[in-house]
């Protein structure tokens, strides 16, 4: 019997601590998207059309002058944070370290 609650509670741990990371990267990408619309970057996640024959993917385009990125409502949360950040470091680097001072030159 104990080892029995005992399995089931490393089993609401384990699916606690998966709950957590999704909204850990659920934060994130909220956070990207905040950052892209910032560099006037419209996201937006749609449900890409499979056909056979071709593999869809997140992607990023200009329409109507505007800059686009379209993630695949399919896709793990993970692919939309890694891309999105991805090709938002392509226009404006993530910062690492804050900017020097340049009053203190």
């Amino acid at each position: 019997m104990q080892a029995l609650m005992r399995d089931n509670e490393l089993r609401l741990r384990s699916v606690g601590a998966m709950g957590q990371g999704k909204n850990r990267h659920e934060s994130l990408l909220q956070q990207l998207i905040a950052r892209a619309k910032r560099l006037n970057i419209d996201v937006r996640t749609e449900k890409l059309l499979r056909e056979v024959g071709y593999r869809v993917h997140s992607g990023r385009c200009r329409l109507k002058g505007h800059a686009l990125i379209i993630l695949d409502r399919d896709a793990p949360i993970t692919d939309h944070v890694d891309f999105l950040a991805a090709e938002l470091n392509k226009e404006e680097p993530a910062p690492t370290q804050p900017p020097p001072n340049p009053g203190n030159s």
